[in-house]
């Protein structure tokens, strides 16, 4: 049915023609789907000159030829013009089939491509199989031919020729028949190359002998055919277990291997790629079962024959592939050449066949056959051997990282890693080591460095911090014990009053040789009791110190071993250089280790000794005697325990003393923390201040009834006064001559508790903070009392008699507080005293204040924090002679050092003799060493060469470091 049901043409004035179209589907549809002609005609102007049977045949054009009548068509037209409308409705036919073929071939173009090709796959397909059918016809006339002989035979010698079939397959069952004997000689004596070659030949018989008799005649007729051959089949499987079993030996020849790998490529047809990745798993199946599995081998042998297969590896990867035997192709590919143009009599003449029957009665095609022309053809690439070892390196690294670890966790010293060391770098690499990894392309890489060394690094590092924890915690728990047992209320040896163990003379004190005990610290007894150690603290330092020992004479020798045996020339040019860089490059690394493991226990320690006894809730007197105890220990460490300076000052010679920045930053720790921890103790005995001041300095003291407790005798001054008259005034006063009793019993008491703890071991930090607490309570004391009580003037005399020789006593210069605190207080005293008598009586006060100091320098020298200030007030001790002329001091006190005074005081007797007195000035200690420094030497050497007497032997043999204050 045609789209459009009307087409109108209608003649404008101008003569132009308009076409109405009117269609039974919407425009756009047509248009998409249909392909419309429209034909213009151009009219000439003149429109009355148009032929009648053109206006006619325009007319016609306009007819709908759907839609015509056959009986009004012959009526209203000529036959003419019937032709004619059947020629339009036959191109008007011919129009919509090109129309309908236009459409179908845009919608269903791929459907009919797709008919075509299967249209043509069909008849492919049958040509195909026409051939095969053809090339089966072709294969059949010439097997024919080749069992004829290429001849046809009579039919007189048909007979003849049957006898000979039957002793050529006798011949060929009897090869089937003696070749497993062959291939179990050539499996045991490992030439499987051979034993294969046999395999495929009794696999290449049989496959004839079934192709020629047929596999039904074959099982009917010789049956013994296919017995034998599953004896025979079995040998594959045999001759592929060997292999593995022979490339998993860690000291395989190349040879061995290569012939194995050949193998393998006749009986699988294996591509060399695929053969190189066989030989590497199976190698990595033999070093897993050495380190994995167990057997009798120890870690020592586990690792060096797992670093001896790896390198192994490499050597058989090399011969087999790369180049063997000075040849450029390696061992497989010579084997393959060798046995490529080998033909079937020449396997046949190696076994016990014989010759003339074999030639007799097998055909020439059969013996000169060559089974193995196929094999082998393909090359070996770089690149894939490349690609292999770079992922048998990447499978040994996570191996190593998982396996090996495991096993180097049993190593639990480090002797028995620096065994371990020894063995694997003592390993030799095979001379062309480097050219073999520039044959393969890959940088040069050292088993040992890359995958060993880091493990045993890491099980050192590991060692070391075990070692030290265990160290540590020994050190605390025997700290816990001794701490339990010193702070019983009945020790026999108290910690907290050493005098029982200071002032006890030994034996063992003074050595009779100086070359004895000199070595340890804790071996010289006299210089133990000058630092205040006693032996509990001694004993803790020794048990730490031996448990550091040996962990650090092991890793003295991993560290340093070798090295120290290079000192000859000779050994020097004999050791390899390589090796030495092999054993030694983690030294750096474990020794950087080591010193960071011991700062941080030290650290560790300090925290449980604050947290656990220090800062901890304990009763007074037990927090009393552990600050003692434990500030002494800390102190002790840096000087006891010898091995602790060796964490971080290890070196090749034993008697190499080298600056190292972290042992001072411990060093310098220890001491902050032991001076912290003294100064706990200063607190707590500030307690203990308040006790004797309430016990000896009372105020009820100052009460009239009481007031013999408080002074004691003064002295009696006269005094001359001339009168107006001219006469000579003789007047007695009394003047203070020493302190107040309760201020001595009070001092002496506090004398007494610092005594016990050993004062010149006390650092001079925390004795001015006991000192700068006592003076205050004291100033306290007196400024509260006189406040609170109604003094007398004597009593107020004596007040500030007590309150000046304090101040001198204890109070430095430079402590500005102390001296406001000591002003106010006399103040307040002077307050009580009338200004007069005060005047006369203050010279001979000031001039009694001194003497009573210089008395008291010998019992309460150790509440003295300014001791060359004193001495360049008190001046030389002529000044304080009596005025019959008198040289010699009391002979109570003790003689001091002319010109200076002596260190801390000790129980010593009067020197012999006066020297005479020399004002001088006292230096500090630190210079002391300064100007000392530069004699240093000289003065030991001197000192060695003069001592002769016990004496002498006493003050050479102790130094300076027996009376060094902290």
């Amino acid at each position: 049915m045609s789209v459009f049901s009307n087409v109108t043409v209608t003649p404008l004035v101008n003569h132009d023609w308009v076409i109405h179209i009117s269609t039974a589907q919407p425009i756009n549809t047509i248009i998409k789907h249909q392909i419309i002609y429209i034909k213009i005609i151009n009219i000439d102007d003149d429109v009355d000159k148009l032929s009648t049977n053109q206006a006619k045949e325009m007319k016609m054009s306009t007819i709908n030829y759907l839609d015509l009548d056959i009986n009004k068509l012959f009526e209203q037209y000529t036959i003419k013009e019937i032709e004619e409308i059947q020629k339009k409705i036959q191109l008007e036919s011919d129009r919509k089939k090109i129309e309908l073929r236009t459409l179908v071939g845009e919608r269903y173009r791929d459907l009919i491509l797709a008919a075509d090709t299967i249209g043509k796959m069909k008849i492919t397909a049958e040509r195909i199989t026409s051939r095969i059918a053809h090339t089966e016809e072709k294969f059949r006339e010439l097997q024919e031919k080749y069992l004829i002989g290429f001849k046809t035979e009579t039919v007189e010698h048909e007979a003849e020729r049957k006898s000979e079939d039957t002793a050529a397959i006798i011949i060929q069952i009897k090869i089937l028949m003696d070749i497993p004997e062959y291939i179990w000689t050539h499996i045991e004596e490992r030439n499987l190359l051979y034993a294969t070659q046999l395999f495929i030949l009794a696999q290449h018989i049989k496959y004839r002998l079934k192709f020629e008799i047929g596999n039904e005649e074959l099982s009917v007729k010789y049956p013994i055919v296919l017995k034998q051959w599953e004896i025979i089949g079995q040998f594959k499987n045999i001759i592929l277990r060997e292999c593995d079993r022979i490339l998993q030996l860690w000291n395989v020849s190349t040879e061995s291997a290569a012939n194995c790998l050949a193998s393998l490529i006749l009986l699988n047809k294996t591509p060399y790629k695929h053969l190189l990745e066989k030989l590497i798993s199976t190698r990595c199946r033999a070093i897993e079962s050495i380190i994995k599995d167990e057997n009798d081998y120890n870690v020592k042998t586990k690792i060096k024959l797992c670093i001896e297969m790896l390198i192994h590896t490499i050597t058989l990867i090399y011969a087999c592939f790369i180049t063997a035997n000075e040849k450029q192709e390696g061992l497989i590919s010579q084997y393959i050449a060798a046995i490529k143009n080998e033909e079937v009599h020449a396997l046949l003449t190696k076994i016990d066949v014989n010759k003339d029957l074999m030639q007799k009665f097998l055909s020439p095609i059969t013996m000169n056959d060559k089974p193995f022309s196929q094999v082998g053809d393909e090359k070996f690439l770089i690149s894939d051997l490349q690609e292999c070892v770079k992922a048998w390196l990447k499978w040994l690294q996570e191996f190593c990282n998982t396996e090996v670890v495991k096993l180097l966790q049993l190593i639990v010293s480090v002797k028995g890693l620096y065994s371990i060391r020894e063995e694997a770098v003592g390993i030799n690499l095979p001379e062309n080591w480097k050219i073999i990894w520039e044959d393969f392309g890959l940088p040069n890489i050292s088993y040992w460095l890359e995958f060993f060394q880091p493990l045993l690094s890491r099980q050192t590092k590991s060692i070391i911090q075990d070692r030290w924890m265990e160290a540590i915690k020994n050190l605390k728990s025997n700290i816990f014990e001794m701490l339990n047992k010193v702070t019983r209320e009945r020790c026999e040896f108290p910690e907290h009053d050493l005098r029982w163990f200071v002032w006890k003379d030994s034996p063992s004190d003074i050595p009779q040789k100086l070359t004895h005990n000199t070595g340890l610290d804790s071996k010289r007894s006299l210089l133990m009791k000058t630092k205040g150690y006693s032996p509990n603290v001694v004993q803790l330092c020794e048990d730490f110190d031996n448990s550091l020992h040996e962990l650090l004479s092991d890793l003295e020798q991993y560290l340093y071993d070798t090295v120290s045996d290079l000192n000859i020339k000779d050994k020097l040019l004999s050791k390899n250089i390589s090796v030495i860089s092999n054993t030694f490059s983690d030294r750096a690394e474990i020794q950087n280790h080591l010193q960071n493991i011991s700062t941080n226990m030290i650290q560790d320690l300090i925290r449980y000794i604050k947290d656990a006894y220090i800062n901890s809730n304990t009763s007074h007197s037990h927090q009393e005697i552990n600050t003692i105890v434990l500030a002494r220990l800390l102190m002790a460490l840096t000087s006891l325990c010898p091995n602790l300076n060796k964490c971080f000052n290890l070196s090749k010679s034993a008697g190499l003393s080298m600056t190292n920045m972290k042992w001072q930053m411990i060093v310098d720790t220890l001491k902050e923390e032991s001076i912290s921890i003294w100064s706990v103790w200063a607190n707590t005995y500030k307690n203990k201040l308040c006790d004797h001041k309430s016990k000896y300095m009372s105020k009820e003291l100052f009460d009239g009834l009481k007031v013999q407790c408080i002074l004691s005798d003064w002295e009696k001054v006269m005094i001359e006064e001339e009168s107006g008259e001219g006469k000579t005034l003789k007047t007695e006063i009394l003047v203070p001559h020493q302190p107040s009793i309760m201020l001595q019993k009070f001092l002496m008491a506090v004398i007494k508790d610092i005594n016990k703890v050993i004062p010149h071991t006390i650092p001079k930090k925390v004795l001015h903070e006991i000192i700068e607490a006592i003076a205050s309570e004291l100033f306290n004391y007196y400024q509260d009392t006189v406040n609170v009580v109604c003094l007398k003037q004597k009593q107020a005399l004596q007040m500030v008699f007590d309150i000046k020789y304090c101040t001198l006593l204890m109070v430095p210069r430079e402590n500005k507080h102390l001296n406001e605190m000591s002003t106010k207080a006399i103040n307040s005293a002077l307050s009580k005293i009338d200004p007069f008598d005060y005047n006369v009586i203050n010279p001979f006060i000031h001039t009694n204040i001194k003497k009573s100091v210089l008395r008291s320098l010998l019992l309460l020298g150790n509440l003295i924090p300014h001791l060359e200030q004193l001495h360049s007030i008190l001046g030389a001790r002529s000044e304080y002679n009596t005025s019959e002329g008198n040289k010699l001091d009391s002979p109570a006190l003790l003689a001091l050092c002319t010109g200076a005074p002596w260190f801390p005081p000790l129980a010593i007797t009067v020197p012999m003799r006066n020297l005479a007195l020399v004002t001088t000035t006292i230096q500090d200690k630190s210079q002391r060493k300064k100007t000392l420094s530069t004699k240093e030497n000289t003065k030991s050497e001197s000192t060695g060469s003069t001592i002769k007497s016990g004496a002498a032997a006493f003050f050479g043999a102790m130094g300076s470091d027996w009376f060094g204050a902290s």
